[in-house]
């Protein structure tokens, strides 16, 4: 049953869903829960900001730390 509900919660993140949605979904009683326990799921802000911009302009880089001298 664990790995369902585990299977479930990813779907849902994937899937763009927010924090507050999968609590609910999976009955923790408060988005703290389930942000420990799925943090690493969900895409940091360069990812979504890289996907939100590739979507208009096509493939994007990441951000590279500039050389110094």
């Amino acid at each position: 049953m664990h790995d369902l509900r585990h299977f479930c919660a990813s779907l849902l993140i994937k899937h763009g869903e927010n924090v507050k949605t999968v609590q609910k979904r999976l009955g923790h009683t408060k988005p703290s829960i389930t942000l420990d326990t799925y943090t690493h799921l969900w895409p940091d802000e360069e990812d979504t900001t890289r996907a939100a911009v590739e979507a208009v302009l096509g493939d994007v880089p990441p951000l590279c730390p500039a050389k110094s001298a």
